[in-house]
C-alpha cells in the first residue's frame, strides 16, 4: 500500500502559498504593462514598509532553509537569520518566478521522497511519517545578533515555513490593495487568509 506522511502535506500547503505568488506575479502583469508592473513589485508601500517583492524574498529565504533541511540529510542546524539580504528576486519579478518555481519543484520531489510503500503503515518509518528528525532551529530574539537554539524537526520547520509566509502574505495583500491599487477580484480566494481563519468563516455558514 501507498502511504502518504507529513512531510508531503507540509509541502503541498507550501506550494499552495508558492502558487498564490505566481497568481499575483500574474495580476500585476495583467492590470499594467511589463514595467509598471515591475515598479510595482518593488516599490515601497509607506503603509507596511515594505515592498512585494521584499515580502517575497524574506519568505521565500525562510521556505528554502527549512526545505534544503528536510532534503539533505546532513543539515543539523538552521539558522533562519543568518542570510543574505536583498537580491535580485526582491526587485525583478521574472527572478521572483524563476525561484518560486525552482522552490516549487524541491517541495515536489520532497512529495515523492516521503511517499512511501509499506505492507502496513505499522511498518512504515517513524521518521518519513511524521518528518521527526531532529533539526536545531537557530533564531534571534533580540537584536544583540546572539542566536538561541531551539530542537525541532524538520515537519515541524517546514510548518512553520507556510506559517510564517502565510502572515507575509497578508501584509503584501494589504500592499497589493492599497499600493498597487488590485481588488480583491484580482487575488485568488483566500489570499493571505490562515486555515483556520478560512475554516472558522466555513462554519458560520
Amino acid at each position: 500500500m501507498t502511504a502518504i506522511g507529513l512531510v508531503p502535506k507540509l509541502c503541498r500547503g507550501n506550494m499552495a502559498i508558492l502558487s498564490q505568488k505566481l497568481a499575483l506575479i500574474d495580476a500585476l502583469l495583467h492590470k499594467y504593462d511589463t514595467k509598471v508592473a515591475g515598479e510595482m513589485f518593488r516599490s515601497i508601500c509607506p503603509i507596511v514598509g515594505a515592498s512585494i517583492g521584499q515580502h517575497f524574498r524574506h519568505s521565500l529565504d525562510h521556505l528554502e532553509i527549512a526545505a534544503s533541511a528536510a532534503t539533505d540529510g546532513t543539515i543539523s542546524k538552521i539558522h533562519y537569520d543568518l542570510r543574505a539580504r536583498g537580491g535580485a528576486s526582491e526587485s525583478d519579478m521574472n527572478e521572483a518566478s524563476n525561484r518560486i518555481a525552482k522552490l516549487s519543484d524541491t517541495l515536489e520531489t520532497l512529495c515523492q521522497d516521503y511517499t512511501f510503500e509499506v505492507d502496513s503503515p505499522n511498518n512504515a518509518p517513524e521518521e518519513m511519517i511524521h518528518g521527526s528528525r531532529s533539526v536545531m532551529a537557530n533564531f534571534m530574539l533580540t537584536g544583540d545578533g546572539v542566536e538561541e537554539e531551539l530542537t525541532s524537526t524538520i515537519g515541524r520547520e517546514l510548518g512553520f515555513a507556510a506559517h510564517h509566509a502565510i502572515h507575509h502574505m497578508a501584509l503584501i495583500k494589504i500592499i497589493a490593495l492599497n499600493h498597487a491599487e488590485l481588488t480583491m477580484d484580482d487575488l485568488p480566494a483566500d489570499f493571505g487568509r490562515a486555515p483556520s481563519t478560512v475554516n472558522h468563516d466555513r462554519t458560520l455558514r
